[in-house]
């Protein structure tokens, strides 16, 4: 049967299923996406979790899997995600497109259709108008060109996925400070020729004083 006739079949016979996932703050701030079922969000209250009511209640799909946080978006919820979140998903680098429809999906709505993209606009984070202008982003990979939204994020993806050229600058760093520290004396070593130098003046002096 088409997916729309089917949706209206259910509707007119009067299934109304309650959509069963929901937008949850943890503890530590993050913003995340569980079921909001009774017994659930009891337990995640307990845990410490503050449930969204605001941004209303979806069904988890394929895509809703791989754009869990639109739904949040599209009703006004980006300023909810910490910096930090922001930051560590990278969500900054490439704002996804906000949907205009305002509907989630549920048994009355399965997808977005073209019309609900019409004036679509790319998320914006006011949270970030303070951070310091050296935490964003993005860093680029110099062996791949790949973005990164951290530098602690480069810094692993380059010690994972280019570990060869990085041991090669690292030894080359190393054997940089090792020449530099062979063609330069340390400071004790100076200090002690200067002292022989003032010494060997003494001498020449008292030399001529006793001739």
């Amino acid at each position: 049967m088409d997916p729309t006739l089917a949706e209206q079949a259910a509707a007119g016979l009067g299934q109304n299923i309650s959509p069963t996932f929901g937008y949850y703050r943890q503890s530590n701030g993050w913003i995340t996406v569980s079921p909001n079922t009774r017994l659930e969000r009891l337990k995640y209250v307990e845990e410490g979790w503050q449930y969204l009511e605001q941004y209303g209640a979806f069904d988890m799909t394929a895509y809703t899997a791989n754009h869990p946080l639109e739904g949040l978006f599209m009703f006004g919820g980006a300023k909810e995600l910490p910096v930090e979140q922001v930051l560590q998903m990278g969500l900054y680098i490439d704002p996804p497109l906000v949907p205009t429809c305002r509907q989630h999906l549920t048994q009355y709505h399965r997808a977005h259709k073209k019309g609900c993209w019409r004036g679509a606009v790319p998320v914006e984070f006011p949270q970030l108008d303070s951070v310091d202008e050296a935490l964003i982003g993005p860093f680029v990979c110099e062996f791949c060109q790949r973005k990164m939204p951290t530098p602690i994020s480069l810094k692993q993806h380059q010690s994972v996925a280019h570990t060869t050229p990085m041991n090669n600058i690292q030894l080359g760093r190393s054997l940089g400070e090792s020449i530099k520290s062979a063609m330069q004396p340390d400071e004790e070593l100076a200090r002690l020729r200067l002292l022989v130098a003032e010494l060997e003046a003494a001498a020449a002096v008292d030399g001529k004083e006793g001739v």
